[in-house]
């Protein structure tokens, strides 16, 4: 890879985790917003709290999954080693 794809690459893992991190607190702040109040319980807690937490886990973890399936390469972004590798 050139550098200038490595910094594509960079850029579109950086954006994916953005996305993903963005989803989470999008679905943590609003289930807990509608819930509140609602005089709902779930698994012992409140509904606003178990929703908000245990969705929100979920989102997380379905989201990393498919941020390393789909969107992470791994290389080397470190100059140094290709110098090393080719002087050899």
């Amino acid at each position: 890879m050139t550098n200038q794809e490595k910094h594509k690459q960079c850029m579109r893992e950086i954006k994916g985790t953005l996305i993903v991190t963005l989803l989470c607190c999008i679905w943590h702040v609003v289930t807990a917003f509608a819930l509140n109040g609602k005089g709902l319980y779930f698994l012992g807690m409140p509904a606003w709290f178990s929703v908000s937490v245990l969705g929100t886990i979920i989102i997380a973890i379905i989201g990393v999954i498919y941020l390393v399936k789909k969107v992470f390469v791994d290389f080397e972004y470190d100059e140094e080693v290709e110098e090393g590798v080719d002087a050899q």
